[in-house]
């Protein structure tokens, strides 16, 4: 019942976030048509977004018979990202992964109980290309049973971009003491 209630929310909640690119993409920007006659942009530093997703967990387990089984967990997350040059940039990126699970430890001996864990990271940026960035940094995953340190890998492709905002792909790697997580999910930012 309650893995019903958490997807059924974060499906609602994929839905309002592409509701809301869809809206800010669809508008009509009238200062960037009064402007047109200017060649040079302002320098964007500054680069708040909100994530969606879901996150897969190989190394779960089963609550009821301890078997092992792949998880995969809905979150919901926010990132900021400040700009130091068109290529690099240094950001901080924040989930929350919306359900209780449990995973099996690397000595076997016990299991880990994960609930609402939270991942705090810092990390430096890089594009690679035009809208393409990839991510790598550090941070911890903390819930109330233990805290985990990890490293954050990630690269994010922007597929919708209208004046300032953009709607964009990830796919993340978050190594953690005891077992793995991959994500994929979408990303709505703005620059500033």
């Amino acid at each position: 019942m309650i893995y019903q209630r958490i997807f059924h929310s974060s499906k609602n909640f994929i839905w309002i976030v592409l509701l809301i690119s869809a809206t800010a993409f669809g508008q009509e920007n009238e200062s960037e048509n009064e402007n047109d006659m200017e060649t040079e942009e302002e320098f964007k530093r500054h680069k708040p977004a909100i994530f969606t997703g879901y996150s897969w967990i190989p190394q779960g387990e089963d609550e009821d018979t301890g078997e092992k089984e792949t998880i995969f967990v809905p979150s919901i997350g926010f990132s900021y990202e400040y700009w130091f040059s068109e290529k690099w940039a240094i950001g901080t990126y924040n989930d929350v992964e919306i359900i209780k699970y449990e995973v099996e430890r690397d000595d076997e001996s016990s299991s880990l109980k994960r609930e609402n864990a939270i991942s705090l990271s810092i990390a430096g940026v890089y594009e690679v290309l035009p809208k393409w960035t990839l991510i790598a940094g550090t941070g911890l995953d903390i819930d109330k049973n233990e805290t985990l340190p990890i490293l954050h890998f990630a690269t994010e492709y922007v597929i919708l971009e209208k004046a300032d905002t953009e709607l964009s792909v990830s796919l993340s790697y978050n190594n953690k003491r005891f077992y793995d997580s991959f994500s994929i999910g979408l990303v709505l930012g703005k620059k500033l």
